[in-house]
């Protein structure tokens, strides 16, 4: 990892992707698994201090899953975002504004005041991260520098329609010398002790410019520091719904496939609050199983499962004969990578939801998004893989008397590859995998299929690593087969015997 200056971000060297890629697996991992496990403690028994901690811890540890989500897209930089992202729900966030800073600022000897106004949306369609950012440096600075007396939150709307966010404390104000620079990032050196000489505000300044907002400050006249945050607030996405309390799963029957014990308890428990009848997997082996014997409306699929991974098994499914092949199909996963996102659509999931799950609401109304169609994958065009014109430019060179017998043999070429391929990955047999990538990497660079060529060079060098890895060939293969097919399915429609044109 490299830094270009004292004050920037790490920037990071491209070798280092695949390690930060597995660490915030691993991370949103671990940390789905510690919300998951508070969230299944039953606080009812317990002493109210006790009570009172879990909560706030809670919500500590979701605020925590949001910032590091953001800190890994930052060092990563190959961030997919979830095809439906759901707005704030306001109440829920002011619940996490009470448990956190007031027994934050009751810590400190000060007051904490929540206010809103009553003409308030239910649903605030902002990103909880940069809301959460926001409150963080402004909250955490007030309560910093306020000495004695009370901080106040206030949200509310402006004329135009925007959110505005103000939090006031009743401390010394801001230094008079730090005003006119508060949000240059140049901090003076020898008041680092007063409000405004850091760079917190400089680093919110520059997340609501970004987000279209604005920031002003000043002091006020009974005394203390007052910041100022507009916001604008867009419209939710037309047709899609929003609801501000969990939708009605109760005439499902879900199967809930996932290797981690909590996070299988926690998802099965979100969905049975909806009302959804819930069968549980520990292994994919036990998910095909299940699917083989039972009947389901909806599958919950998590993809990082030992042996038969989720990849696996939702690609089994697809293959099984009748009408169990088109069960809606929703993914789990802590990997947050566009390649894992293409991979998983590639065997067929409906869609992705991402690990920590944080809301009930998300996760049901994402259940009624995959089984209503909604967010149904577009059927991939054949030609967005292919350079149409090195392909005609093949056949012009084979001449009308050649062209068919060329297409006949690059058509069964590409199927005895796919084959052999296939072959090669069951027995996980590397020199197998090289031999067959090699000869993909000819055929598709012949027919000008960039797409597949990439695909088929990536996993031919993988396969000559000295220790192969298992998870990103396994990442791969559908995104090559996914490949292979289209031009498989490109180079029949051309063959005479298929009505085409050579």
């Amino acid at each position: 990892m490299t830094f270009s200056d004292s004050s920037a971000l790490p920037v990071l060297d491209p070798r280092d992707a695949p390690a930060m890629a597995l660490l915030g697996h691993d991370l949103r991992a671990a940390l789905s698994e510690v919300i998951g496990g508070l969230r299944l403690i039953d606080p009812a028994p317990l002493a109210p201090a006790s009570r009172q901690q879990i909560a706030r811890t809670k919500a500590a540890g979701e605020a925590l899953a949001l910032l590091l989500e953001q800190a890994l897209t930052l060092l990563v930089g190959d961030h997919y975002a979830d095809a439906a992202s759901p707005p704030l729900q306001t109440e829920r966030l002011f619940d996490g504004i009470r448990l956190r800073w007031q027994a934050r600022a009751r810590d400190h000897g000060l007051g904490f005041l929540l206010r809103a106004s009553t003409d308030l949306p239910a649903l605030l369609p902002l990103d909880a991260a940069l809301i959460e950012r926001i409150l963080s440096n402004l909250l955490g600075n007030a309560i910093k520098y306020a000495g004695s007396g009370q901080i106040t939150c206030a949200f509310g709307l402006t004329a135009d329609g925007q959110l505005r966010l103000r939090v006031q404390d009743e401390g010394p104000g801001f230094a008079p010398a730090a005003l006119p620079r508060l949000f240059s990032g140049n901090p003076l050196s020898d008041q680092s002790h007063k409000p405004g000489s850091g760079l917190g505000l400089h680093i919110v300044h520059e997340m609501v410019e970004t987000a279209g907002g604005r920031i002003t400050a000043q002091n006020r006249a009974s005394g203390g520091a007052e910041i100022t945050v507009t916001l604008p607030l867009p419209d939710l996405a037309p047709g899609v719904r929003h609801a501000s309390t969990a939708p009605d799963l109760s005439h499902l029957r879900v199967l809930v496939a996932d290797d981690n014990q909590t996070s299988r308890q926690l998802l099965s428990q979100m969905l049975a609050s909806m009302g959804a009848e819930v069968v549980t997997a520990a292994d994919g082996v036990q998910a095909v199983g299940r699917i083989e014997r039972e009947s389901f409306d909806l599958l919950l699929i998590d993809i990082e499962m030992p042996g038969f991974n989720g990849l696996e098994v939702i690609r089994h499914i697809r293959a099984m004969p009748g009408p169990v092949a088109q069960l809606p199909i929703l993914a789990v996963t802590a990997y947050r990578l566009r390649a894992n996102k293409a991979a998983i659509e590639a065997v067929g999931a409906d869609q992705i939801l991402s690990k920590p799950v944080l809301c009930p609401i998300t996760l049901g109304e994402t259940a009624l998004a995959v089984l209503h169609g909604r967010q149904a994958r577009p059927a991939p065009v054949a030609t967005a893989q292919m350079q149409p014109d090195r392909f005609n430019q093949l056949l012009a060179m084979a001449g009308p008397d050649l062209a068919a017998e060329l297409l006949d043999r690059l058509q069964e070429d590409l199927l005895r590859a796919e084959r052999g391929l296939l072959a090669a990955s069951h027995r996980m047999d590397w020199q197998d995998v090289r031999a067959q990538t090699h000869v993909l990497m000819a055929l598709a660079g012949t027919a000008g299929a960039l797409h597949l060529q990439y695909l088929a060079e990536e996993m031919n060098a993988l396969a000559h690593a000295d220790t192969p890895d298992r998870g990103t060939f396994l990442t791969l293969l559908p995104q090559l087969l996914e490949a292979l097919d289209t031009l498989i399915h490109f180079v029949g429609r051309h063959s005479p015997d298929q009505g085409g044109k050579p």
